[in-house]
């Protein structure tokens, strides 16, 4: 029997930039391909999970629990910071090993931040007043 209430509506869907994979990797991928936007990421946020899924040819889909979120750090270059876009970097915990998963190019950065840290704090957070132990 599922316990599990189902999940919400997503909170925040987005793509990773096209900018980020600058000017010459951009005219690389337009010459060779004709379609600069192969492989980028799409990621979804839930009030239970987040899920980053890349690839063209194998796709790739990722899973991490809100719960299991121990930090997250936004990562800027000054060309990044000046097209608006970073690297989403969330730590989670996987059973006794750490584990890091980055999300490249996301326009809004300090945006996705605060949207993974209310999510956070939604499902983390003890229900009710608090009780003190004496």
């Amino acid at each position: 029997m599922n316990t599990t209430p189902p999940e919400s509506p997503p909170l925040l869907l987005t793509y990773e930039s096209k900018r980020s994979y600058g000017v010459v990797w951009g005219a690389v991928a337009f010459l060779l391909l004709g379609l600069p936007f192969l492989g980028r990421q799409r990621i979804t946020i839930t009030d239970q999970r987040i899920i980053i899924q890349q690839g063209f040819w194998t796709k790739t889909s990722d899973d991490i629990e809100i719960f299991r979120i121990r930090d997250v750090v936004v990562k800027q270059s000054l060309y990044h910071r000046m097209v608006g876009i970073g690297d989403v970097v969330i730590k989670s915990m996987e059973g006794r090993s750490e584990e890091l998963h980055v999300l490249k190019g996301v326009p809004g950065p300090d945006a996705v931040s605060a949207v993974i840290r209310n999510a956070w704090n939604a499902v983390a957070r003890p229900k009710g007043p608090a009780t003190a132990l004496d």
